[in-house]
């Protein structure tokens, strides 16, 4: 009897390692540090092609050892330069500050310009104080916003590289 016991769970064990499969994905990954970012089969991704300037969105249907299958074409890893991550990029400080940033400094500006005319009951006129803090806060948003880089570069000149990864 035990026996019997101890050979159905080495057939269920058997047949459980014949009937699974890996977990494969791609990895935009920085060489050298742990910066990364995955693509699974189902999500979309935005890459530039060598001698394009316009950058293609397509969803990846499949992943091959050197390259991507997307519902219309199939996309070597060696002929993409770079990478988008607009849409991977989690919602952090750095990326909540820039739109803060530039509110904080308008709505300074509006509260003084408010509270001096309606309760103070002077005339609508500027603070040259509060003016250069509301300019200091909208213009390090702006900047913020543009100077934040959403496109990685790949190949010889960037750090970055995209490779297939499995999971067993």
């Amino acid at each position: 009897m035990i026996y019997k016991k101890q050979i159905v769970l080495t057939l269920l064990f058997s047949f459980s390692i014949v009937f699974s499969f890996a977990q494969t994905f791609m990895v935009l990954e920085k060489m050298g540090t742990k910066k990364r970012y995955i693509y699974y089969v189902g999500q979309q991704i935005e890459y530039q092609l060598t001698g394009y300037k316009s950058f293609n969105r397509n969803l990846i249907t499949g992943i091959l050892d050197s390259a991507f299958v997307s519902h219309t074409d199939t996309v070597r890893f060696a002929s993409i330069t770079k990478v988008s991550i607009k849409h991977k990029r989690e919602a952090g400080i750095i990326g909540a500050a820039g739109p803060a940033l530039i509110s904080a400094g308008v709505i300074l500006l509006a509260i003084d310009i408010i509270n001096r005319g309606l309760v103070q009951g002077g005339d609508y006129s500027l603070d040259s104080g509060i003016g250069t803090v509301s300019a200091i806060l909208a213009t390090t948003g702006a900047l913020i916003m543009v100077l934040k880089k959403d496109k990685k570069k790949l190949g010889e000149r960037g750090w970055w590289r995209l490779r297939k990864a499995e999971i067993y």
